[in-house]
């Protein structure tokens, strides 16, 4: 006995199907023909009330729904439901019914598959934000491109979905759903301007993996500080990003969006860890410049010892970091990145070359007791323009002074002897120079021992430019007189006491000679050709 009407069709429609095959229509007489006629249009009638019966779908949760439609001849009904173009509409409109539908995987992959049906349903808003809001409904709807199509083919639809975090965790996984999404400008742009889609999109390597591929979306992310922002604050996204040549050139190629990437301590790490990226990173002047200026960009890099040797082995990015206050900043306060620095001929070179990077390592105690112990360091700024600055520094000039190493290297470099011989302060410094550092210089090439007897005594010893390190006489004590005072040392003659010890004077000259004493006594003089 039936329950119901729809099992009484089912049944009656069984009964006539099996009396209508089993009939021998070969041996049939017109009586049975007629019969047969009969049987035809009631099937057709039935069947066709069958079709037009809905109720059954109302009496249904989700769950239900799904048990029922895993029924071969229960799934056919409702797809030929949907298929028909009478009865579809009543279906996607009741918002019962397709609350139900909502919750059944098998009726929304029905559902999502059917053209009519989508565009019925983005054209009914409280049905479209039923589904939106349905996570079972939309993974559906992303996984089919024919629903895709009627999605994106409707504005007001789309609006729904892109602020919807259910709808775009559901696009975003769906390769399917992607790829509809970045091959419509009109719908991407949605995307992009939603902060909501964007954090989906971000958060899913499908999504971020058919992003990168496609380089007009990427560029509409890219000039979007706000949704590059979204990019930059997740790990799964920029380590995605990071991994492609072509995302990191996009980057790169903006200031605008270097700088978003730079302001992000995730997006550095990221950056960071992949090789090429970070060679990309230090061979764009764009995107150093942006890396220099963000504090926490330097810091990512200073903490990272691979980073910090692309960094200043590279001289596009050191250009950057010595023209950045805050890069320099930071470089200066760590000691060890600094030791790193000064250890760098293309780091030194480009602090050497810009006189505020050079200014500020001098006002730097710590920076400035590195650079001087480093010979790289020493080596490239006794060659350069930053040799003045360094010899007009008491501060610089005292730690040069204090060791022999760097004040070999002054010593080598014509640069570097001019600079000294020009500038007071180099003077009263190497004046004020340790014992041992004066007797380490007495041995190098560029010194000579000047040791008067009364027969040359009006000689020239060095022509042009010298610089006396140490004097005394053979013996006694006598009033000595040098001529000509230059340089940092000023002008004239100069006039001083010797006793048969030896003691600092450390004074400039132009061709040098010691053209009268006071008593006999042969005077002697360790002398710098300062040329």
């Amino acid at each position: 006995m039936s329950k119901d009407l729809q099992e009484y069709r089912a049944q009656y429609l069984a009964r006539i199907k099996s009396q209508l095959l089993g009939a021998d229509l070969g041996n049939a007489g017109a009586t049975d023909l007629v019969m047969q006629s009969a049987l035809l249009r009631a099937h057709s009638l039935v069947s066709s009330l069958d079709l037009q019966d809905i109720d059954y779908l109302r009496d249904m949760n989700g769950a239900a729904l799904e048990n029922y439609l895993q029924q071969a001849p229960n799934r056919a009904r409702f797809e030929q439901q949907l298929a028909s173009a009478s009865v579809m509409p009543s279906i996607v409109s009741s918002a019962a019914i397709m609350a139900a539908v909502a919750d059944s995987p098998t009726a929304m992959a029905s559902v999502a598959g059917s053209a009519p049906a989508m565009t019925a349903i983005v054209g009914n808003a409280p049905i479209t934000n039923l589904l939106v809001g349905n996570a079972t409904a939309m993974k559906a709807v992303a996984a089919s491109a024919v629903a895709m199509v009627a999605v994106i083919a409707s504005p007001a639809a789309m609006a729904v979905v892109a602020v919807s975090s259910t709808a775009m965790a559901a696009m975003a996984s769906s390769p399917t759903g992607m790829a509809a999404l970045l091959a419509n400008a009109s719908a991407w742009t949605s995307v992009v301007s939603s902060p909501v889609a964007m954090t989906a999109v971000a958060a899913s390597s499908v999504a971020m993996s058919a992003l990168l591929a496609n380089t007009a979306a990427w560029s509409a992310v890219v000039s979007s500080s706000a949704a590059l922002a979204v990019v930059a604050a997740s790990s799964i996204a920029m380590a995605a990003v990071a991994a492609s040549p072509a995302g990191m050139a996009a980057v790169l190629a903006s200031s605008a969006a270097a700088a978003v990437v730079a302001a992000s301590s995730i997006a550095m790490a990221a950056v960071l860890a992949v090789p090429a990226a970070l060679a990309a990173v230090v061979a764009s002047s764009t995107g150093m410049a942006a890396m220099a200026a963000s504090s926490v960009a330097i810091a990512a890099v200073l903490a990272s010892p691979t980073a910090l040797a692309a960094v200043i082995s590279s001289s596009v990015a050191m250009t950057a970091v010595v023209a950045s206050s805050t890069a320099m900043t930071a470089v200066l306060a760590a000691p060890t990145a600094f030791a790193a620095v000064a250890a760098s001929a293309v780091a030194m070179t480009a602090i050497a070359a810009t006189p505020a990077a050079m200014a500020a390592v001098l006002a730097s105690p710590a920076a400035l007791t590195a650079m001087v112990a480093s010979s790289v360091a020493m080596t490239v700024v006794a060659s350069s323009a930053a040799v003045s600055a360094i010899t007009a520094s008491s501060a610089g000039m005292g730690a040069v002074a204090a060791s022999s190493a760097a004040m070999t290297i002054m010593l080598n470099s014509a640069a570097a002897r001019g600079a000294i011989w020009a500038s007071a302060t180099a003077l009263t410094a190497i004046q004020n120079a340790p014992s041992a550092v004066l007797d380490a210089l007495q041995t190098h090439p560029q010194v000579s021992m000047m040791n008067n007897n009364p027969s040359n005594l009006t000689a020239a010893f060095v022509s042009g430019k010298s610089m006396t390190l140490r004097v005394k006489n053979a013996n006694g004590s006598d009033t000595n007189y040098m001529r000509t005072l230059a340089g940092g040392s000023g002008t004239g003659d100069d006039t001083f006491t010797t006793t048969n010890a030896w003691v600092p004077r450390v004074r400039a000259y132009n061709n040098l000679c010691h053209y009268t004493w006071s008593s006999n006594f042969p005077f002697q003089a360790y002398v710098v050709n300062m040329n």
